[in-house]
């Protein structure tokens, strides 16, 4: 049977259920309504039905969702149930703060290798990963069987590493270069621009201050 269509949306939703349905779960409760579920999120009840409904519903009528099952179903969704390896190429502030972000490994994302081009860097040590040169990059790629690649670099180089990064086979890219990257199909990328965000930011600032309103908090992701 030819596997369902998922939208890009109902997938940039599923993070956020799994966070709310952790903290739940670590709170002790054990069983909730799409309706109680809709308070906490501010998601609408229908909305949150719908997208469970893309695989397979999970609740019963007048039952709710057992919130465990529904955590690890999630979870097992994102892939969250299987290790993925991840260098960093960057050395820099950025860089070396998700280094350092221990929660990535909480969700099975193990940091194994970090990249800079500067020689002053090489040898530094972020936890217990020392930054090596960019020319052993492919060779550690695909001596180390890594799934993502993280790049916190200048737009400069990001480009040319990303090509660099594409003939070693890598699976995705998660791209804080602020440009967008262009890779062949099979390779996931993520671009993260942080002065969009602001920008966003500051769009809903002036919003809230023209028309007197609250602006948009948006859905208080991180």
């Amino acid at each position: 049977m030819e596997e369902k269509e998922i939208s890009q949306a109902v997938i940039g939703r599923l993070p956020r259920y799994f966070r709310y349905l952790g903290e739940l779960k670590d709170q002790g409760v054990e069983r909730i309504s799409s309706q109680d579920l809709s308070s906490l999120m501010k998601v609408t009840a229908s909305q949150i039905r719908q997208d469970f409904n893309n695989f397979g519903g999970f609740g019963q009528q007048g039952y709710g969702y057992n919130v465990e099952y529904l955590y690890n179903e999630i979870g097992r969704i994102l892939g969250l149930d299987r290790q993925h390896n991840f260098i960093i190429i960057g050395a820099g502030n950025l860089g070396r703060a998700l280094g350092n972000y221990l929660n990535f490994e909480r969700r099975g994302f193990i940091f194994r290798g970090m990249f800079d081009k500067n020689p002053d860097l090489v040898g530094m040590k972020v936890r217990n990963v020392s930054v090596m040169p960019m020319e052993e990059m492919e060779e550690f790629i695909r001596r180390n069987d890594i799934d993502i690649a993280v790049l916190t670099i200048p737009k400069a180089g990001a480009v040319s590493v990303a090509e660099r990064l594409v003939r070693t086979g890598i699976r995705a890219i998660w791209n804080f270069a602020h440009v967008d990257l262009n890779v062949p199909a099979g390779i996931q990328v993520e671009n993260v621009h942080l002065s969009d965000s602001l920008m966003k930011l500051s769009y809903n600032i002036l919003r809230g201050t023209e028309s007197g309103m609250e602006p948009d908090k948006g859905n208080g992701e991180t």
